[in-house]
């Protein structure tokens, strides 16, 4: 699948569209376009995630932190923590697996394997994002797990769902074994910071299609623009306005993919007074024109 085929629910959590209720684990395949340095927008999701890198390399960003998951490394993303993906190289082809779960695939809230195992990482502060690197021997244990359940989902023989758990719990135990649990609670500050700043991205990725102001964003989370600039500074590197041009710019590569509307059409459709000034943000941001980017995805 393509960045561009996330859905996001009217909360704007990521919609998990593939996650069936009575199975809650998928694989995902992501083929980011060439040429692109944003390869997924801040977002966070209730659902655990292992990424494999298999191709290329890629920049793994949080408010806390920012990684460089080098190709055959990955990354452990805990239950709603805002993170993004960047493209290292936008010239060289990119290409990662995604593992997505629910608590509930390992153990039945609230069991004692839930209380005992999964509980305690949930709500470890070192385990919001755990870097899988090759050169250390446990993260390699898990990276080689990824692999075999990665080889299952394509076999599927029989048993393949059970086995699939089997190995994810496997991994579960590999990453206790990565991180010392002593659940502390985050700093209130961090808290408080990182609560404003979903309040004002949900604020965004509802308007983008409209004329926001800096004014209107700081209101949303009852804040100060001041505050606000400082949230954004802080917490994710970057400004509210450079986070809502990326955002219009990533939902307008999402039409040109996946519909026929005009470029006029879409440049009103994501918030752009004319199509020449959103021909001319789009070229500088994806490095061609609309038409170009819609016109590759036709090759």
């Amino acid at each position: 699948m393509f960045p561009e085929d996330l859905i996001f629910t009217s909360n704007k959590h990521e919609k998990i569209f593939e996650m069936e209720p009575e199975y809650p684990y998928i694989i995902r395949n992501v083929y980011p376009q060439r040429g692109k340095s944003l390869i997924a927008p801040w977002h966070w999701h209730e659902e655990l995630e292992l990424v494999y890198v298999k191709k290329g390399a890629v920049t793994y960003n949080t408010p806390q932190m920012s990684l460089q998951i080098q190709e055959k490394d990955g990354v452990f993303t805990n239950s709603n923590v805002l993170h993004e993906f960047l493209s290292c190289k936008t010239d060289t082809e990119i290409v990662y697996e995604v593992h997505m779960f629910r608590r509930n695939f390992l153990a039945e809230e609230g069991s004692l394997l839930d209380k005992k195992y999964i509980g305690p990482l949930l709500q470890s502060n070192a385990a919001s994002s755990i870097s899988l690197s090759q050169s250390e021997p446990i993260q390699k244990e898990i990276l080689d797990l990824l692999l075999r359940l990665s080889e299952l989902k394509q076999s599927k023989t029989f048993g393949y769902e059970m086995k699939s758990r089997n190995l994810m719990s496997d991994i579960w135990l590999y990453m206790i074994d990565t991180v010392a649990i002593s659940p502390v609670s985050d700093s209130a500050g961090s808290f408080l910071r990182e609560n404003r700043l979903k309040k004002m991205l949900l604020y965004i990725q509802e308007h983008y299609m409209e004329e926001i102001s800096l004014s209107d964003i700081s209101n949303s989370a009852s804040i100060s623009e001041r505050e606000a600039l400082r949230c954004f500074q802080e917490g994710l590197h970057t400004s509210p306005f450079v986070y809502l041009r990326e955002y219009r710019i990533q939902t307008a590569c999402s039409l040109l993919q996946n519909t026929a509307d005009r470029i006029t059409e879409i440049a009103l459709k994501c918030g752009f007074a004319s199509s020449s000034y959103f021909g001319k943000v789009f070229r500088g941001q994806m490095g061609c024109t609309p038409l170009e980017y819609r016109n590759r995805l036709l090759q």
